[in-house]
């Protein structure tokens, strides 16, 4: 057998169909997100807000998936994991068809609070999907995989999306809302419900388990704090690059720098960095995403940008896997759904929080200081992670590389 038949091989091992469905369904749908990652443009550019006003718009998209994934996690473990995120993949591409045609400022918060809602109940699902028909061994490789085709398909949104926003923003608003529907049709041809029979009938618990959870809520609180600085690559970022002088085609270019090194450097630093304890990977991983925010201070050029960018990429193609598997070691098999609700919602917060406080924060204190304050943020967390992650259980084993 050769060399690229064994590597394949091992690849494919222990993922099952379901999982291939839907890994091809998340690849095409996150083809077509390009919405998201130019909303933050569009309520100013196109719509014509003030930078308040759009700040605290945007920030509804977290303020709805604060709900969406707490029922998302809810009715994964009530429900089914496959109707959940039937459910909530039809009801957002409807959302972002009404935001695509609102223009009164009601119409757009209103639109913005429901996409942000059904769209991210799709998640804890989809995570407890591939937690329950994916043996633990193969878990890391598995949720490895799902990010790699996610940063796949939205470094070609990015770019695509960068380009159309200045042409045509409504035909973004059609081809976001037509992917979803075809990722909701792969589900609804090819992937079964998943839940597990033992866990049907276990009744304990609820969604506020993981916020009790003595091991878990730490985890938590740090993603959290990260979150507030991640998300503003899609606040802070283009509003940093417009008053240089880039423009959107810039921006574009800048996150698909991210999607793009992720796709080529992930497999690479998943495998290099196996064994590692996990709490040594947290702190390293907080530490680049606050250096490489931290020297957008320093930044004015298109190669500048991409630079930064670069260095907190490294930290996010840490934090995939190795917090995909403290989810999935620290969750009970019943609370699966909110469980990964729990730490879905960490994001939530973050999407709704970053907007919200950079766009008060950046007439007070200016980009430069605001991005030093960023770094700061991060190496508190770094130092939070390295205490915790001392009694964090050995992880699962890893498949062969």
């Amino acid at each position: 057998m050769s060399a690229l038949a064994v590597r394949f091989a091992g690849i494919t091992e222990g993922l099952p169909r379901a999982f291939w469905s839907l890994w091809a369904g998340m690849l095409v749908n996150r083809a077509g997100s390009f919405v998201v990652p130019l909303l933050f443009v569009y309520l100013t550019q196109q719509r014509g807000l003030d930078l308040p006003t759009a700040g605290l718009v945007a920030s509804l998209f977290g303020a709805g998936s604060l709900g969406g994934t707490m029922l998302g996690g809810a009715l994964a473990d009530r429900l089914g994991r496959r109707a959940t995120m039937l459910l909530a993949l039809v009801t957002s591409s409807a959302f972002m068809m009404g935001l695509g045609f609102a223009r009164e400022l009601w119409q757009l918060a209103s639109a913005t609070l429901f996409l942000g809602f059904f769209s991210d109940m799709y998640r804890p699902a989809s995570q407890a999907l591939v937690a329950d028909v994916v043996p633990p061994e193969h878990r890391v490789k598995a949720f490895s995989l799902q990010y790699w085709a996610a940063n796949l398909g939205y470094a070609f949104a990015a770019v695509l999306g960068g380009f159309m926003a200045k042409r045509n923003f409504l035909a973004l608003f059609i081809g976001d809302a037509l992917t979803t529907l075809v990722l909701a049709a792969i589900i609804w041809r090819s992937v079964p419900e998943s839940r597990p029979a033992e866990a049907r009938d276990d009744k304990r618990g609820s969604v506020f388990t993981p916020f009790l959870d003595g091991k878990y809520l730490p985890f938590l609180l740090c993603n959290f704090a990260l979150t507030l600085v991640f998300f503003q690559h899609l606040s802070a970022m283009p509003e940093d690059m417009r008053q240089k002088g880039l423009t959107t085609e810039h921006y574009g270019a800048t996150v698909a720098t991210n999607c793009l090194l992720i796709v080529l450097l992930q497999p690479l630093v998943t495998r290099w960095v196996k064994g590692i304890p996990r709490g040594v990977l947290l702190t390293v991983a907080s530490s680049l995403t606050g250096l490489g925010f931290g020297a957008m201070a320093l930044a004015t050029t298109l190669p500048a940008y991409m630079a930064t960018v670069a260095v907190w990429t490294l930290g996010e193609i840490i934090f995939a896997p190795v917090n995909a598997s403290i989810v999935a070691d620290l969750s009970p098999m019943h609370l699966r759904g909110r469980y990964q609700g729990a730490f879905s919602l960490t994001f939530s917060f973050g999407a709704m929080g970053a907007p919200s406080i950079s766009m008060r924060l950046l007439p007070k204190t200016g980009l430069p200081v605001f991005w030093l304050i960023c770094l700061v943020l991060c190496f508190v967390v770094a130092a939070c992670q390295l205490a915790w992650g001392k009694n964090l259980p050995s992880p699962a084993p890893t498949e062969k590389p």
